[in-house]
């Protein structure tokens, strides 16, 4: 289950964010997941909640927002979410296609406590 290491490195950017702004405690944290990225979303819950125990984000809450696969054609130049893990161009057929999201695995946004 790599949704541990993820945690791990998570808490280190929490952290280090929290030293940075002389903040204790965590209590939010947002991620951007996408459905490309590997993770399974119920693991990386119970990762986060194992990890976090006895830091800093121990009782976060833990919001994540699922990104959906899109790509565009650079053919046609059309938008279109990939079903399926169909890489080809949901309009015209073309193969030449460009992924511009469903890849992500980002912090995109933390809530810290003052001390």
């Amino acid at each position: 289950m790599h949704e541990v290491s993820i945690c791990e490195s998570i808490i280190d950017i929490l952290k280090q964010q929290a030293a940075a702004r002389g903040k204790a405690r965590v209590t939010l944290v947002r991620l951007k997941i996408g459905e490309m990225a590997g993770v399974v979303e119920d693991s990386m819950r119970f990762a986060f909640e194992v990890v976090s125990k006895d830091t800093l984000a121990e009782g976060a809450e833990l919001v994540i927002d699922l990104v959906p696969l899109m790509a565009r054609c650079k053919a046609c130049g059309a938008d279109f979410p990939i079903e399926g893990y169909a890489f080809s161009c949901a309009v015209c057929g073309s193969p030449e296609i460009e992924v511009v999201s469903g890849r992500e695995l980002m912090i995109d946004e933390i809530e810290l406590e003052e001390p």
